[in-house]
């Protein structure tokens, strides 16, 4: 009787396919509980073998979306010129989007909002690609969940979106907070295994 080789952790993460990660920070702060888990994300996305890129929309130009619907006769193109462009191109060669942000009254910031929104060029042209969502809040799971809720209305209107996790830190609100806590090694899980 033979016996039969179980593959490694390590071995098994090398056969699979490396996938494009994109990760969306929407806090301002530099040293933000959100931007931190995006991190911890990243650490195991590479540890894994995946491609990363994390953008902090807070060092990008963004313009608001003005409603013109010129997206809509001609998909995929936005009249405004700004960094948007190429964040949407990022987007459409990803295999894998990480949405991230702070709570702010119970839902995402403002520069994740205006994200979704100027998303609006190829949100139809979506195809095959894993979502996670990241949350930290000063409040307690109700903060989180309706941030949550908040993404997934969002990411139903993509066509080709799967819901594959959530992180979640309640009760960090000073900046860096969330170091230390249980909820890195949640993150970092969860991008190893995407």
């Amino acid at each position: 009787m033979s016996a039969v080789a179980t593959p490694s952790r390590a071995q098994a993460s090398a056969d699979r396919k490396s996938k494009k990660v994109l990760i969306i920070s929407a806090t301002p702060r530099e040293e933000g509980n959100s931007d931190i888990l995006c991190d911890e994300f990243m650490r195991g996305a590479r540890k894994a073998g995946h491609a990363v890129e994390k953008i902090r929309l807070s060092e990008k130009d963004i313009n608001f979306c003005t409603g013109c619907c010129s997206c809509i006769s001609d998909p995929g193109a936005c009249v405004q010129d700004d960094d948007m462009a190429e964040i949407l191109e990022k987007a459409l060669a990803a295999d894998v989007m990480v949405l991230a942000s702070p709570v702010y009254f119970l839902t995402f910031n403002a520069r994740m909002k205006n994200f979704i929104d100027r998303f609006c060029p190829i949100y139809t042209m979506i195809r095959d690609l894993d979502v996670y969502f990241i949350a930290s809040a000063a409040g307690g799971q109700r903060s989180v969940d309706s941030v949550v809720h908040g993404f997934r209305v969002f990411t139903g209107c993509l066509y080709g979106a799967r819901e594959k996790g959530v992180v979640a830190a309640t009760g960090v609100w000073d900046e860096g907070g969330i170091r230390g806590s249980r909820v890195l090694h949640d993150a970092y899980q969860m991008g190893f295994d995407a």
